[in-house]
């Protein structure tokens, strides 16, 4: 939390008149009492003369102070105040600035690391490890900015940058390429993706297991969508036990694992194959209070679909579970999702002989379909 050494930094500006009311500053702000160190930051500069860098050290605290109680705004207006009217700065000052703005305000971070990442390549005796953290909090801006793209450029100059080292940082190597996969299969370069995936596999120890299993997952969700099935499976059958032993047992990801094997079985129309996974990844999302309905939804209706059309056909079950999708999916706000999959359970019903069913469900229907006139 304490970006510039609070304690540290102010000890210059201590003499016998402040050095009591300097003091409690520190322990307050290290304590986590935010609104203290506001109110008594305030009293201090009413109190006593604050030259230059004092009045800066306790602009900067603010500006920390206000970004960890919400007001995101006030921290950023002091830091973009700080920033515009420095006179001179050098590359630690912008480096400092832009690490404090990257808790406010992302816009700010890029425009004070972008001049940062300028001072640095223009000095030719720059250290790299500062060039690398300026580049990495650089690509995390952009990334919370959703410019995927320019975020992986900034990713890929600091990965350079730490390598370069001569005792590189393992664990940060192995995160980059993590990040980088995670990205560049978000702006859809599959097989980048999984090259910077698989390199994070070779680089992962016995202590990454959690990066592993996501990265596992992750390079069999690519090869499901390019429908090579064969090593998709592979990867999310070193993953799965995996996963069922670890700290991830339960969570998002053990159940993308399992909703990623039904769907690689259910596309390949192995239906019988595919029910039990379904089973499992539901299991879980309903025990989560934070799942997407969507997602719930969508495989609450490939798993009544294959109920439905499976070599023995479990016509109650599905139907129960085709009702569970559209109670899901009435939660999205993704009309055309669930406007197909109305049609597809009316379609159930109506080949089911389940009229009441059927009625009720083309209700539904009609009445979206009006309401969707109405606001166009």
């Amino acid at each position: 939390m304490d970006i510039f050494n609070l304690a540290e930094n102010i000890t210059e500006y201590k003499n016998e008149n402040n050095e009591v009311d300097l003091d409690v500053i520190v322990e307050e702000f290290k304590l986590g009492h935010f609104l203290n160190v506001l109110s008594k930051t305030k009293v201090f500069q009413e109190k006593y003369e604050t030259r230059d860098g004092l009045a800066r050290m306790l602009s900067l605290l603010d500006a920390t102070c206000y970004s960890q109680v919400g007001e995101g705004k006030k921290a950023a207006d002091i830091l973009r105040n700080i920033y515009e009217n420095s006179n001179e700065t050098s590359i630690d000052d912008l480096i400092l600035y832009g690490n404090l703005a990257f808790m406010c305000d992302y816009k700010l971070t890029r425009r004070i690391m972008s001049d940062a990442v300028k001072l640095i390549e223009n000095d030719e005796e720059f250290d790299l490890m500062k060039a690398a953290s300026a580049y990495l909090v650089l690509g995390e801006a952009e990334e919370n900015l959703e410019k995927f793209i320019r975020a992986i450029k900034y990713y890929k100059q600091g990965l350079t940058y730490i390598q370069n080292e001569k005792e590189p940082d393992n664990q940060m190597v192995l995160f980059i390429h993590f990040k980088l996969g995670a990205l560049h299969s978000m702006t859809n370069r599959i097989d980048e993706a999984i090259a910077y995936l698989q390199k994070t596999l070779e680089l992962a120890s016995e202590t990454d297991m959690e990066i592993k299993m996501n990265s596992l997952v992750s390079i069999a969700k690519m090869y499901g969508s390019k429908k090579d099935y064969d090593k998709a499976i592979t990867y999310l059958k070193e993953a799965i036990p995996m996963l069922e032993n670890s700290t991830l047992v339960n969570k998002f990801v053990h159940a993308e694992a399992y909703t990623e094997m039904a769907y690689n079985h259910f596309d390949q129309s192995q239906l019988d194959e595919a029910v039990p996974y379904y089973e499992k990844a539901i299991a879980i999302h309903v025990k989560n209070i934070n799942h997407s309905p969507r997602e719930l939804g969508m495989i609450y209706m490939q798993y009544a679909y294959c109920l439905e059309h499976k070599e023995k056909s479990d016509k109650l079950l599905a139907g129960r579970n085709y009702e569970k999708a559209i109670e899901q999916l009435e939660k999205t706000n993704d009309r055309d999702l669930l406007e197909n999959a109305l049609a597809d359970v009316i379609a159930f019903f109506e080949s089911t002989q389940n009229q009441k069913k059927k009625r009720y469900y083309e209700n539904k229907f009609v009445k979206m379909t009006n309401e969707k006139a109405h606001v166009h």
